[in-house]
């Protein structure tokens, strides 16, 4: 159980950087292309194309977009940073590839990790077989004990001793049973209810990812290609004046954001799927 908390950390801070690494690039040829706008749109003013709130309009995308890319730049390097330290390394580590993919896992129905299942119904038994032991106590107890020894000037002197005791005074121990009794109780309802939580959060995970999937498979087979031909129209457009300006913003704003959300989407997959392979 420990090896498998050990992965899944190792690959939650894998996934993190997958996350923030592919939104940092998104934002870079955000800020790009931002640049080309506010390079357009003093150019359009200067020639009286556009007003003076359109050229403004322009200039404050660009510094906000900006702004995000220095803070997706800042949240790569802290990803880069845990990953680094998850995997116990004192050097630094330089991905070779870090494309955005997901942790595929299959749904399994609800089964349930064997390891913590176990481990929760150990800590019941543990108290049950401390009961026994308290009860125990009502019976006589036989000892059996051997000793060799040297007393000068004989040597190798063997000896055996037997032993016999019975309680006499059960009160104390009665008060002992009763609380083993209790612990015992308490241990078996910690353990019951550990697994039936541990059960609704596989079914949480499972329901969330089916929600995944669903999502992904709008952004595979749509989205984001109409994301691509929506900023490919605009640019065209605004190139060639065949746009206003708050209808471009609104068009590369509409795109980045479905970009975003694919980003997003595979990063809480993901996640999803590594506490999912962990409680199976």
């Amino acid at each position: 159980m420990v090896e498998k908390e050990i992965t899944a950390e190792v690959k939650r801070a894998w996934a993190y950087y997958q996350y923030a690494t592919n939104l940092c690039s998104m934002y870079r040829d955000q800020d790009k292309m931002a640049e080309e706008l506010q390079r357009i749109g003093e150019l359009r003013y200067q020639q009286g194309e556009i007003t003076l709130l359109e050229k403004n309009m322009m200039t404050t995308i660009a510094a906000d977009l900006h702004n995000r890319w220095f803070q997706a730049k800042e949240e790569e390097k802290m990803a880069l940073a845990r990953f680094q330290w998850s995997c116990y390394s004192n050097d630094p580590i330089v991905p070779v590839d870090s494309t955005l993919s997901l942790f595929y896992t299959d749904i399994s129905d609800g089964n349930l990790s064997g390891a913590h299942t176990a481990y929760f119904q150990s800590q019941a038994d543990e108290a049950k077989a401390m009961l026994r032991v308290e009860q125990s106590h009502f019976f006589p107890e036989i000892s059996v004990g051997y000793t060799r020894q040297d007393i000068l000037p004989l040597k190798n002197l063997n000896a055996w001793m037997i032993g016999v005791s019975f309680p006499i005074y059960f009160l104390p121990q009665k008060s002992k049973v009763k609380q083993a009794r209790l612990t015992a109780t308490s241990a078996q309802i910690q353990a019951d209810a550990n697994i039936r939580e541990l059960r609704n959060k596989t079914l949480e995970l499972e329901a969330s990812l089916r929600r995944y999937n669903e999502s992904l498979r709008y952004y595979t087979s749509s989205a984001l290609k109409e994301a691509d031909e929506l900023t490919k129209a605009a640019n065209l457009q605004l190139q060639q004046s065949e746009t206003g300006i708050a209808e471009y913003i609104q068009s590369i704003t509409t795109a980045r954001e479905i970009r975003r959300g694919y980003i997003e989407t595979v990063y809480q997959y993901n996640i999803a799927a590594l506490e999912y392979e962990l409680f199976k």
